[in-house]
């Protein structure tokens, strides 16, 4: 018996990117689109073109640079401009569709529409009928599904069956439900909305209980052939459904659940790796699949100890994910093309100019390391060669601290331009940097966030630092990498600020009230 496809809906680029303090530049959307549609997705949400200038633009451009999956954007579904915005980015896409929504929830209504259900229904079938003005590929999501009353959730899933959506969206928006009551919905979707045979069925799940996942199993046992799901499981508050833990399930546990993906398994642990480089979120070492420690485990049992051979502990071959346990490390004297050789294995493709800047700072990290490995490879990219626009650059720092001196820092930026130097001192080294950059630049964020990691082992491994900057209601994430720890603190605190100013500049598509946002379509 064939096995039954399930559809991978990659929504990585705009629910994934919800992580507090998360800022993306055009330039970093793009790589990471380019390295999802390698991995094999069926369907890749490109973003929210109606949010912002910036998100039209970046979203435009993953458009006009990536092929293959069908590509889909977010609209509300009551304003036309974003329905406009999306439309716009999507109109030269060989393979796409519109992805609209309604509150299901009667705390979701009444907080955000302050409409009955009467209202929200013809709310839906509006939505979903302007957006068949510009395609019949439309997907139609109940948000706060498992919160809401069952039987209105029938009725709206009817709704959108009769409007002509083409694919069905239940949403465990806050992670709220149980795979029992997962399953029990399903059942009784499948068993009371008619004419669901050309549907596809989907399901959007939240971790906030930690059940992202097998809720999302629970729904595939009972019919459901879509599941949103991020890379890393990453999103706003606890995060969505894990992409690599899904897949991997699936794959290892075919004769339970008889389904299959399109993922290629061998791009899973790259581009897993890829995701968090780029933004700066950690896979924790314990983490199924791709964590650090996934892996590892002793080779010889206690109450076994005659034992020799490999214990049977590996569910998953590792060599099957692109983890190398032993892989070919570059030598000091590579060449530009072994080193592109080198990021094309890694998943990075550059180009010629990249290439270049790659090289450089490669050779430098090669003099000051004993081994460069494949993942200090990959941080020196994201550090030199993704960085966001930046109004401050880090020219020079100086520390000086002891257990019985005062800890100062000197630090050197580039200010619009203009060159800056100060001192300042501080509770250790690291503070006092954090400090003077303040006197510099005339800021002061608060720091919200402040985690260091090894990249690799040794001692002259590179440090990478991740900084949480917050100023009013914005929040940032920085990241730097350096073999000092003080001078990767400075680099992503600078990081931070340019990020904040990145954001800063990008001006709403749609100009318009948060009244308007929920006015109906007309």
């Amino acid at each position: 018996m064939d096995a039954r496809k399930v559809l991978i809906f990659d929504t990585t680029l705009r629910d994934g990117e919800k992580v507090p303090g998360l800022v993306l530049s055009l330039n970093e959307k793009v790589r990471i689109a380019k390295q999802i549609v390698k991995l094999g997705v069926d369907v890749l949400e490109v973003g929210f073109p109606g949010a912002s200038e910036g998100e039209f633009e970046a979203a435009k451009e993953i458009v006009a640079t990536v092929s293959g999956p069908k590509l889909v954007c977010l609209a509300r579904p009551t304003s036309k401009k974003d329905f406009e915005a999306a439309w716009k980015v999507l109109e030269k896409a060989d393979n796409k569709g519109l992805h609209t929504f309604v509150p299901a929830s009667d705390a979701y209504r009444e907080h955000f529409l302050k409409k009955n259900r009467e209202e929200v229904l013809k709310i839906g079938e509006e939505a979903i009928g302007y957006a068949k003005k510009y395609t019949d590929d439309v997907e139609f999501s109940l948000v706060d599904t498992w919160r809401a009353d069952p039987a209105y959730v029938v009725n709206l899933g009817q709704m959108a069956v009769d409007s002509g959506a083409t694919s069905i969206n239940f949403a465990d928006t806050v992670g709220y439900a149980t795979p029992r009551e997962v399953a029990d919905l399903v059942d009784r979707i499948n068993a009371e909305v008619k004419g669901l045979d050309n549907i596809t069925l989907s399901i959007h799940c939240h971790n906030d209980l930690g059940l992202a996942v097998a809720n999302s199993l629970a729904a595939i046992e009972k019919g459901v052939n879509q599941v949103h799901c991020t890379v890393n499981g990453i999103g706003e508050r606890a995060g969505n459904t894990a992409l690599e833990e899904i897949v991997m399930i699936l794959e290892t546990r075919k004769d339970l659940y008889g389904c299959e993906t399109s993922v290629d398994l061998g791009e899973i642990y790259p581009t897993c790796r890829m995701i968090s480089q780029i933004t700066g979120v950690l896979i924790p070492p314990g983490k199924p699949i791709v964590g650090a420690n996934a892996f590892i485990y002793e080779t010889v049992v206690p109450q076994v100890a005659d034992v020799k051979e490999k214990p049977p502990y590996e569910v998953i071959d590792p060599d099957e994910l692109g983890i190398k346990k032993e892989p070919e490390l570059l030598k000091k004297d590579a060449t530009k093309e072994e080193l592109g050789e080198k990021l094309a294995e890694l998943g990075l493709s550059l180009n010629p100019e990249e290439l270049d800047r790659a090289y450089e700072a490669f050779k430098e990290l090669a003099e000051r390391k004993e081994t460069v490995f494949d993942e200090d490879i990959e941080s020196l990219v994201v550090e030199e060669v993704l960085k966001v626009p930046a109004r401050y650059k880090l020219l020079y720092l100086s520390v000086s601290a002891g257990s019985i001196s005062v800890p100062n820092a000197t630090v050197q930026m580039e200010v619009d331009g203009q060159i800056i130097q100060d001192a300042a001192f501080g509770r250790g080294p690291v503070d006092a940097t954090f400090k003077t950059i303040q006197k510099i630049v005339k800021r002061k964020p608060k720091l919200t966030r402040y985690l260091v990691n090894a990249i690799t082992a040794g001692t002259d491994a590179l440090g990478e630092v991740v900084v949480g900057l917050q100023e009013d209601d914005l929040i940032v994430m920085g990241r730097g990498i350096d073999s000092d720890v003080v001078m990767a603190s400075a680099k992503a605190f600078v990081n931070g600020l340019n990020k904040m100013e990145l954001y800063r500049k990008a001006p709403p598509v749609s100009e318009f009230t948060e009244e308007e946002v929920f006015a109906p379509i007309l």
